[in-house]
């Protein structure tokens, strides 16, 4: 029972999966873009020489007027520190003489020994170098200032909230067309809920949901087609009536009218009283042979369901059954051929009067349609699994082509069906046959 909600569980995990590793690989590539932009337009402006140089001078001025404000003197690190730690993208270094006194590479480490020439940090070739005024002396320096740290900071901070949009943006619209599609399908289920089964279901993409409308389609063309052979068969069943209807006043009108004559004895000899008594009874045939075919036109399209009346039987049912047919047929002079299981004993469960009703249409198919100069073969016998009785004949050569609905015949399949049997039609270009196949059981106990 959990099978399809894990498997349409594992559809959103992949669909999700690929949203957002699309939009991570659409961030990075236009992370990428965007750092190229950042290498070749910000690192030619702040590297400049003519860029640094200006700004550097402008910073060596803040420092010297910073060292002139507050009488700071060269030994004086811990000022030199705040001013320089402040700044956070400025880098010093003091030289006296040809000896490191102050390295800002070094952080807070003070362990420069004498006489030190190297520094943590080798400034540009064209980067000058400058004097500083301290208070007690003055002394060369090496200032730097990484003017780009800020802009290249600033500028991440761009790279990355652009990507997140980007990533943001990709997921939203997935999701926005998902949902979209969600209300379309509910707005498309609501129009044919409520009896307009001419909207078509938008169908549209290749995903599970496309998939969902599809089937969702499918089922409003076959409820549509559904509909529309009901509408049909209403129409055609309305014209049987009332065909019926009329087919069956004409005859019913003249039986009244024989039965008046002979109930008031109003014939004129003997021989006229068997004449109007013959033609009662010819009526009174024709007036149950339409009323069996409107039963069985009803019972082939009838949407509910009899409860089956079955009882068990061994196998001399179906001779019981069928032999009454054969002496009626032999007296019409037909040429039967018929043969019955003589094997083992089994048994059968079968509603009797609904079978009578498929022998009933069987053989008046044989008597409407089979050519008498020619066998007609009927067969009961056991396979080992199903009970098997054909019926098989010649079709007349001079026979004109006959008005059939197939009524009869889809009667008996809907009854063979019930007892979940099977019924087969074989016809061939002058030969017709009906084979029926019902389950069977080695002993009565096993359908109990």
């Amino acid at each position: 029972m959990n099978k399809p909600s894990r498997r349409k569980n594992n559809e959103i995990g992949k669909w999700v999966l690929y949203v957002n590793l699309t939009a991570v690989l659409c961030a990075v590539v236009l992370f990428m873009f965007l750092n190229l932009i950042e290498n070749r337009v910000l690192g030619d402006r702040y590297f400049a020489k003519e860029y640094v140089e200006k700004n550097t001078e402008k910073e060596v001025a803040l420092f010297q007027e910073y060292i002139d404000d507050n009488d700071i003197e060269s030994d004086d690190f811990k000022a030199i520190d705040e001013w320089v730690f402040s700044k956070r993208n400025v880098l010093l270094i003091l030289y006296e003489g040809n000896e490191v006194i102050y390295d800002s590479s070094m952080g807070l480490d003070r362990s420069i020994k004498s006489g030190r020439s190297q520094t943590g940090f080798s400034p540009p070739l064209y980067h000058p170098r400058y004097t500083l005024r301290f208070a007690d002396k003055s002394l060369e320096a090496d200032f730097m200032s990484f003017f780009d740290m800020r802009a290249r900071f600033k500028y991440a901070v761009f790279q990355f909230a652009v990507c997140f949009v980007l990533i943001l943006t990709i997921i939203l619209i997935n999701v926005f067309k998902m949902t979209n599609y969600y209300k379309v399908l509910e707005e498309d289920a609501r129009k044919i809920e409520e009896g307009d089964l001419d909207h078509k279901i938008t169908v549209k993409g290749k995903g599970r949901l496309s998939a969902l409308a599809g089937a969702m389609e499918r089922m409003r063309v076959s409820i549509l087609e559904r509909h529309e052979k009901e509408n049909e068969l209403i129409e055609s069943s309305h014209k049987l009536v009332m065909s019926m209807s009329h087919d069956l006043r004409t005859p019913l009108t003249v039986l009244i009218g024989y039965l008046e004559i002979l109930s008031g004895k109003k014939y004129k000899s003997d021989e006229a009283r068997d004449i109007y008594i013959d033609k009662s009874k010819e009526k009174a045939y024709r007036i149950k042979q339409l009323s069996d075919k409107l039963f069985e036109y009803f019972l082939a399209f009838s949407t509910e369901e009899d409860v089956l009346h079955t009882e068990v039987y061994d196998k001399s049912v179906f001779s019981e059954l069928v032999e009454d047919y054969v002496f009626t047929l032999n007296e019409k002079e037909y040429d039967i051929r018929y043969s019955t299981d003589e094997g083992k004993n089994y048994y059968i469960a079968l509603d009797i009067q609904l079978m009578r009703r498929v022998m009933d249409n069987i053989f008046s198919n044989i008597t409407k349609y089979a050519d008498k100069s020619k066998p007609v073969s009927i067969n009961v016998f056991n396979d080992g699994k199903q009970l098997v009785f054909s019926f098989g004949n010649y079709s007349k050569e001079d026979m004109e082509e006959a008005e059939s609905t197939n009524i009869g015949l889809t009667v008996c399949e809907k009854i063979i069906t019930r007892h979940k049997g099977t019924l087969d039609i074989i016809k061939e270009k002058d030969t017709f046959k009906v084979v029926v196949r019902l389950p069977i059981s080695r002993t009565e106990k096993g359908l109990q």
